[in-house]
C-alpha cells in the first residue's frame, strides 16, 4: 500500500516519474538503506500496474543519480548517499490547485535529471493544508535536508504576503540556500527581488490577447478577474489597457468586472447591461463558469460577444464553445529554471536572470466569429 501513495496523489504525471518519486522517497527516509535490494522490475510493475519498460526507465533515472547501481543476475541496490550530489525542492504550496504547475516541475525534473541534480517534491505538497503553513513546514524540510537550492513560488492572498515571502527567502539564503522564483516575483510590478525568476511576460500576454480581440472588430472589451487578483493578473491587465490606448479606439477604457464565484450569472448579467463585445477573464478558471453563465443567458457567442481566458488549461478545448486562451510554455518554463539554478548553484554571486518566455495565442470558436461589423 505505502507503494500507491504518490501515485494517486499524482495521476496526471507520467508514470515512471510517480515510480521514480515513490522509490526515491522510500531511499530518503531510510525505508530501503545503502545496500539493500529493491524489488524486481516484475515486482514493481506489478505493483505500480506498470509495464517492465516504464518501471525500468524509473530506475535508470535513479542509476544517473547515483542513488542505486543495477547488476544483471544481482538486481538493483541502494547506494549510500553522495556527498557532491546537488538537490533542490521545491516550494510550490498550491501545486495541485495551480494546473500550470505540473507540467512546470515535470520540466523541472526532466532537465535536473539531465544534469545529475536530486530534485526533492515532499509528499506534504499534495495535501489540502493552509498554504503559508505548509510553505514554512516545508522551508524547515529543505533547510534540515541542506538543499542546494529552492524553487519558489511567492504565496499571494495572504496577511503581509510581500514580508512573508522575504522571510521565507531570507531563511533559505542564511542557510546558503539558492533560491528561483517560479512564475511571479515577491514584490507589486515594477519593483523586483534580487532574485532570480522565471515565467511569462503577463504584460504581452495581456497585450496580445486584446490585440486579437480589437482585431475582430470587438469595440468595448472588458476585463473581468476575482477580487484582489494575483500580481500576474493585474499585469496581464496592464497589457490588455496597453493595447487599447494603441489602438484606433485610444478614446476607450477598459472596464473591470469582479468575478464572483459564487454567482457567475451575475457578473454574466452585468457584462451583458455594459453591451461589453469582447471579454478577457484573468485566466481560464474564471473564463470557464463565465462562458457558461453567458451562454445561459442566450449570449450570441462568438457572433456579438467574444471570451479569452490565460493558460490554457486541459479542459478549455472541452468546453461547449471551446475557448480562446493564452497558452504558457510549461515544461519549457520548467527546463529553463532548472538551467538557472544550476547556474546559480555553480555561480552564487552572478547577476540575477529575469527570464520570460513567449506563450502563444491559442484561438478557438469563443472568438473565432463574425464580429466585425456586426
Amino acid at each position: 500500500m505505502h507503494y500507491l501513495y504518490i501515485y494517486i496523489m499524482n495521476p496526471s504525471k507520467p508514470t515512471y516519474l510517480r515510480i521514480y518519486d515513490e522509490i526515491k522517497l522510500l531511499i530518503r527516509n531510510q525505508t530501503y538503506k545503502p545496500g539493500d535490494l529493491l524489488p524486481t522490475e516484475q515486482e514493481l510493475a506489478k505493483t505500480f500496474s506498470a509495464s517492465r519498460p516504464t518501471v525500468a526507465k524509473a530506475l535508470k533515472l535513479l542509476c544517473n543519480e547515483k542513488m542505486v547501481r543495477r547488476r544483471a543476475g544481482f538486481g538493483t541496490q541502494v547506494l549510500p548517499p553522495g556527498k557532491s550530489a546537488l538537490t533542490a525542492g521545491l516550494l510550490i504550496p498550491r501545486l495541485h490547485k495551480t494546473e500550470i504547475f505540473e507540467p512546470i516541475c515535470a520540466g523541472i525534473i526532466e532537465t535536473a535529471h539531465e544534469s545529475g541534480m536530486q530534485i526533492i517534491r515532499p509528499p506534504e505538497l499534495g495535501l489540502e493544508l493552509d498554504p503559508a503553513l505548509l510553505a514554512e513546514q516545508l522551508t524547515e524540510r529543505f533547510i534540515e535536508a541542506k538543499v542546494h537550492g529552492v524553487f519558489f513560488t511567492p504565496i499571494e492572498h495572504i496577511p503581509d504576503q510581500e514580508e512573508f515571502n522575504l522571510e521565507i527567502i531570507r531563511r533559505l539564503t542564511r542557510k546558503g540556500i539558492r533560491v528561483v522564483l517560479l512564475d511571479r516575483d515577491v514584490y507589486a510590478w515594477p519593483r523586483q527581488t534580487p532574485y532570480d525568476l522565471i515565467g511569462i511576460d503577463n504584460i504581452e500576454a495581456g497585450y496580445i490577447m486584446a490585440r486579437h480581440l480589437l482585431g475582430n472588430g470587438c469595440k468595448q472589451l472588458a476585463f473581468v478577474s476575482a477580487a484582489n487578483p494575483a500580481m500576474t493578473v493585474q499585469l496581464r491587465r496592464i497589457g490588455s489597457h496597453e493595447a487599447l490606448v494603441q489602438s484606433d479606439q485610444s478614446a476607450q477604457s477598459l472596464k473591470d468586472f469582479t468575478f464572483l464565484p459564487d454567482d457567475p450569472e451575475k457578473t454574466a448579467r452585468q457584462l451583458l447591461t455594459a453591451k461589453t463585445d469582447g471579454i478577457l477573464c484573468a485566466n481560464d478558471a474564471t473564463a470557464a463558469p463565465l462562458l457558461r453563465a453567458l451562454l445561459d443567458l442566450g449570449a450570441d457567442i462568438p457572433h456579438k460577444l467574444q471570451v479569452c481566458g490565460f493558460d490554457d488549461v486541459k479542459y478549455a478545448s472541452l468546453l461547449s464553445v471551446p475557448l480562446s486562451s493564452y497558452r504558457q510554455p510549461c515544461k519549457d518554463i520548467g527546463k529553463a529554471a532548472a538551467r538557472v539554478m544550476l547556474n546559480r548553484i555553480k555561480f552564487p554571486d552572478s547577476p540575477a536572470l529575469r527570464v520570460s518566455l513567449n506563450g502563444q495565442l491559442v484561438i478557438r470558436n469563443s472568438s473565432c466569429g463574425p464580429i466585425k461589423g456586426s
